[in-house]
Order: structure tokens, then sequence, then C-alpha cells
């Protein structure tokens, strides 16, 4: 059966949120709200749980969010420990939303957010008839580790940098569904990781969390939806799903598998480690047991008393998270990405597959280096989301290749055989994905092929932070193609409540440009390295008749260089909204300030005391109004700046548009 990319049926990952309110009739017994909330340092809820621990002898861990509870009226439970002061309550008959708004009034409260439940960014073909072709082999094999050419225009030339730098010493942590650990491209590249999935429904393992990290699969039936809700205490809005999707083995093959073992496929990184963390189980994951696995993956103990669960011993240096949802990014994920970015760990997390709609969370997260998905013919990809978030692209698995034939240009990768519960690599489950039955697009495999990147800059450069490192992969990205793309002849413009397919990219839309690893790594071994931070003054993005703070203080010399020499800025445009008269163009630190919303573009060229120099360009966007959110009024201490480096928040009120979607757009599936 012929096909294109518009005849597919795009599945999209992203947040399925509880049910924030059921029918009339049974709206008390079916609402269940859940929360992340930092108390500040200093809270009183803390000492009185002290004061009743020396008392009773019962765990503080279960008694803080219950008591504050009581201080608001309201019965709460409490759930998992998040992280230093960060907590889960849980109360019957209320909504998330309402909860937060609830608990964020009380004066121990830095902010209270809804804990929503996230899954994977991946698509797949429904279409029954695939399965009957019998042709196990992609004809053009992993495309997208070569070196760019006419046809595989977006391919991110990883190859050559091999001859330099393999990822050897870096650990890369996955984020994800767990992997299948027997697989042999992978059984010799897998640090011992953690299961964070708090409830068994979700897990598949009795008691929940647990040090097997392994894959068991995520198919749905509807005793796992019932038996969800159960433990839940709501419904779960869930769908059935015939098959898993071994999204977590799939992702892993492509940041780290095994290379020249004479077997399988090779990796972007071929010498680094992985961490698997088990974040997403049957339906997703909640944003707590994320964060949760994020911390912990960056060197963080997590939980207190009986529930601690100790640091791994080989902390990752870079995170990689192939999931999301819509939304705006809470101030939870805001703190907990600027805590681990301040340990000097990058962080990578796929755009979302909303068929051209909004950056999804966390990719829309200040600090994270947001990723999205490009055809073989380097153009955005039908389903990838887009936005002023995104930091660069990558190749995200297409199929058209004519109206007939095989999906030519999918991703080669790891996987398991199982269709519901995994197969032992003994009886002959760990195999790869094809162009005929086991297609890998999404997104989700785009995100993998910057973390390795990543790996790669650090084992040539260990001294990176991710700012430099996100700085270095978007300066030596290669332009988008504007022709030859049969599918399109239109550009990319900004999201908004209207999906857009396939389209030209622009540097507003899909990044700085397209993958180059090799690149890379040869301006990190040999140059300086310009990095931009944007700081409004008093909010949390930059707003018209504000001043918008412009600093190089984070760039980096060259390796033999010891000290930055020159700064040079330039305004490459001005969106009609900033005038750079009088602007300190030669100093580490500037200032500009915008008359209205828009974005305007700017250049900073650095030369270092040894005479190298490096440049990087970076859009500031200027929002009409400050985003909503549903967070606590009180300051939060939240995640830095106003960098686009992954994380402006807002672009023409984008953050308008990510609250304004409709809620069906939440609904997403793993795919394969």
């Amino acid at each position: 059966m012929g096909f294109t990319d518009k005849a597919w049926r795009w599945v999209h990952l992203g947040v399925v949120a509880l049910m924030s309110a059921a029918s009339p009739a049974h709206a008390a017994d079916t609402s269940y709200g859940r929360v992340i909330v930092r108390l500040k340092p200093n809270a009183s809820v803390l000492r009185s749980s002290v004061v009743q621990v020396q008392s009773t002898g019962t765990s503080a861990q279960a008694q803080v969010m219950q008591r504050l509870g009581q201080r608001r009226g309201l019965i709460v439970q409490d759930g998992r420990e998040v992280g230093p002061h960060v907590h889960v309550a849980m109360a019957q008959g209320m909504s998330s939303d309402a909860l937060a708004a609830v608990l964020a009034k009380d004066s121990d409260v830095l902010y209270a957010v809804p804990d929503r439940l996230r899954q994977l960014h991946s698509v797949y073909p429904n279409d029954p008839l695939f399965s009957d072709v019998a042709n196990p082999n992609v004809a053009v094999g992993q495309w997208f580790l070569r070196a760019p050419d006419a046809t595989i225009v977006s391919a991110i030339n990883a190859q050559p940098a091999w001859a330099s730098v393999t990822g050897n010493g870096i650990t890369v942590a996955e984020i994800d569904s767990g992997v299948r650990k027997d697989h042999p491209d992978l059984v010799n590249k897998l640090h011992a990781g953690y299961n964070m999935i708090t409830y068994a429904s979700v897990s598949g393992v009795q008691g929940g969390r647990s040090a097997d990290s392994s894959d068991l699969g995520d198919w749905v039936v509807q005793s796992d939806i019932d038996a969800i809700s159960a433990e839940l205490h709501a419904p779960v809005d869930c769908k059935l799903e015939a098959t898993s999707a071994w999204h977590g083995t799939k992702v892993a093959g492509i940041i780290g598998a095994e290379t020249n073992n004479g077997i399988g496929g090779a990796s972007v990184a071929p010498a680094a480690m992985i961490l698997p963390v088990r974040a997403l189980g049957k339906c997703g994951g909640w944003d707590s047991d994320i964060i949760a696995g994020m911390r912990w993956a960056a060197g963080e103990d997590v939980g207190t008393g009986p529930d601690r669960i100790a640091a791994p011993p080989d902390p990752a240096r870079v995170i990689n998270m192939s999931l999301g949802g819509a939304d705006t990014c809470s101030q939870a994920y805001k703190d907990a990405i600027a805590e681990i970015t301040a340990r000097n760990v990058v962080i990578v997390a796929s755009a979302g597959n909303d068929n051209g709609l909004a950056v999804s969370t966390p990719a829309n997260c200040p600090g994270v280096i947001a990723v999205g998905g490009l055809r073989h013919a380097g153009t955005k990809v039908g389903y990838s989301s887009l936005g002023p978030e995104v930091s660069l692209s990558a190749p995200a698995g297409n199929c058209a290749n004519g109206d007939t034939g095989p999906c030519l240009y999918t991703m080669l990768t790891t996987t398991n055989s199982g269709t519901t519960t995994p197969v032992t690599n003994a009886n002959g489950g760990s195999i790869y994905t094809d162009q005929v039955n086991l297609w890998a697009n999404g997104t989700s495999f785009a995100a993998p092929q910057v973390s390795g990147a990543a790996a790669l800059l650090l084992e040539a450069r260990p001294s990176l932070t991710p700012a430099a490192v996100s700085s270095l992969l978007r300066r030596h990205a290669r332009a988008f193609p504007t022709s030859g793309d049969a599918l399109t002849s239109g550009s990319c413009v900004a999201p908004s409540a209207a999906e857009q397919l396939v389209c030209y990219c622009t540097t507003q839309t899909c990044g700085a440009g397209m993958l180059d690893v090799d690149a890379a790594v040869q301006a990190a071994l040999t140059d300086p390295v310009a990095v931009i931070t944007v700081n409004p003054s008093t909010q949390a993005t930059p707003l018209p008749n504000q001043p918008v703070y412009l600093s190089a203080a984070q760039s980096m010399v060259s390796p033999v260089g010891a000290s930055i020499a020159s700064y040079t800025w330039q305004l490459l445009s001005d969106g009609g909204i900033v005038n750079a008269t009088g602007w300190s163009s030669s100093s580490a630190e500037t200032q500009l300030t915008p008359t209205g919303s828009g974005a305007f573009k700017v250049r900073l060229q650095v030369q270092d005391d040894m005479g190298r120099s490096a440049y990087i360009d970076q859009w500031v966007y200027v929002a009409a109004s400050a985003p909503v959110t549903n967070t606590s009024a009180s300051s939060g201490g939240g995640g830095g700046g106003g960098s686009v480096d992954g994380g402006s928040l807002a672009a023409l009120a984008l953050a308008t548009l990510v609250l304004s979607l409709p809620r069906a757009r939440r609904q997403f599936r793993a795919g394969a």
C-alpha cells in the first residue's frame, strides 16, 4: 500500500492529565488533586513535623503536607518527596488546579503547581497492512548519522567526529520508560539505573519504585485503567493500547548503542554510558516522578528516611527527556532545571509531536536544549512542534519516498520483539526497528541525537558548561534549506492554535539550524565559546519598556587561552522594537530597552588572549505581557532569566497560546 507523510496517522505524545472535574453528580467522589509544593527553608510546618517526630516517632515525610492541609482547612495526604523541601500533596474532592491555588496561599509555601502526567514523544503508523510486508531491512540504514548530501540534507555528520571523540567517560541519563538491559547492543553500555514510578499500577512493580529500571512494557488494557484509577482515587484519561512501545530501548540505542561490535547499528556517542531512569509506565508518568528522576540522575539523593534513594555512583553529565505535554513550564520544573544545570549537567528534551503547535513541557523550560524534528530533506517534519524555545533541530524520522514503498527514512535503532511483555534476548527478543513493521519516528528520536552530541562535546572539553554546550551546538548548526522539498513551498511561522505540517524552517521556529556533530566537536577542541545570557530586570520574561540585560560573562576561552580579551556586540535585527544607539557594544554586559512586543536578534563575538575568536547569534523575545501561570504568588526562586536557549517563555503572546490549546491536545500516546 502506498503512502506519503500526509497519509500517516500521526499519534502524539504529551501530557495525560487527571480529570480536573468529573460530572456534576460525581464530582465529590472522582476529583483527586495532586500538587507539587515547595516550602520555604524556614517553614513552620517543617518545625512542627520535627516536634511530632520527636514526640510520636512517626515519619516527618508522612506528616508535612497533612499538617499544611490542616492549616488550610483541607484533608491532605503526603506523597513522595521530590527534593529538598519539595513535596507531593494529594486531596480528595478537588482538582489539582484548585488544590494548588489553596496551598499556594500559605505563608510557608514558595509555590504549589499541579502534578501532571507526561508521556513519550514518538509517532507511529496505525495501518495494519504494513505488518503484512516481510522485509526487515532499512534500505538506507542509519542515514541520519552520516555526512549530509543532496538527498539526506538533515543528516547530522556524526561519523567524522568519532575520529576525535566517542563520548568516553560521559554518562547520559535517559528519563524514559526503562531499557531492555539484555539487548546485545546495550548490555555493556548501561549503569545501574532506577525505577522512579511511584504507583504500582503504572509501574507494573509491586510497591512502585524499585532499583530495576527495566522496561516492562506499556501496553494498556481496561483492567490497567481500572487499577490505575483505583490507586489514584480518580479516573485517568488513558487509552487502550494493544502493544508496548519499548521507547526507552529505542532512545538508548540512538544515544549510545555499542558500536564496532559486528552486530546491529551504531550510535551518536559510541563510548558514552547510559543511566536509565524509568519514570513512565502504563499511561505515562507524573511530573513529580520525572523531576525526582532528573534530580537523582544529576547526583542528588531523593527522599528521606526509609524512602531515601541514594544518588547514583556515576551521575549524568547529560539528561535526555524524550517526553512531554502541552503546558507552560511550571515552577517545579524551573527550580529543578536551574539546580541541575548549576551542577554542570546538560538537559535535552524533545519539542513534541503536536503537528506544528507550540513546544511542550519540559522542552519549553528555561535552561533546556529543546530539539525539533526534521525530515531527511531538512524541512520540518509534519508532526514536530515548533516555536522560539527550540534550540536546534535534528532528524526525527519520516517515510515520504514517493507514493509507494516502505518507510525509508525511519530511525534504525534497538528495540524488543515483544508485543506486550518483553521477550528475552535468549528467545530472540533483541531486534532493531525497520522500515516496514517497526518504525521509530518522532521528536523522541531527534533529542537523543543532540544528547549524544553533547556527550561528545563534554569528552572533547569536560569544563564546558550547559550554556556553552548549547552555544556550540547552535553556533555550528547548518543552515536550514529554503527549497528542494516537493511537499512544501512555505516557511514555518510562529505557532498558533492552527496546525502546520511540513514547512521550511526558520531560526525563529526550528532553532539555530540543523545539528552538525563534527563541526561542534571540532570547535570545542580549539575555539572559545561565546555565550549570551538574557536577564530581564524585574520580571520572568522580557517585557516592553523594561531593560533587557545581555551578558557575555559565561563565555569561555579556547583550550589554550587564559582570558577573554575583547567583546563585540552587534544588533542584527531590531525587530522595530529596539535601538542600539548608545549601547555598550564592546563590554561584557550591555542592555537594550524594547518599546513593544516582538523579537530582536543580537550577535556576540569574543576573542581570547591567544587571538582565537567565536561568535553566537541569538533571538530575544519580548512578550506583550507577563505569562499567566498557576504558581504561588510569592517569589519562588525560579529557573534562570530569559535566555532563548531552549527557554524563552514568550514570543508574541506564545504563553497565552499554550494556555488556550484545547484540552484534547493533551491526550497523546507513546509510539514506536
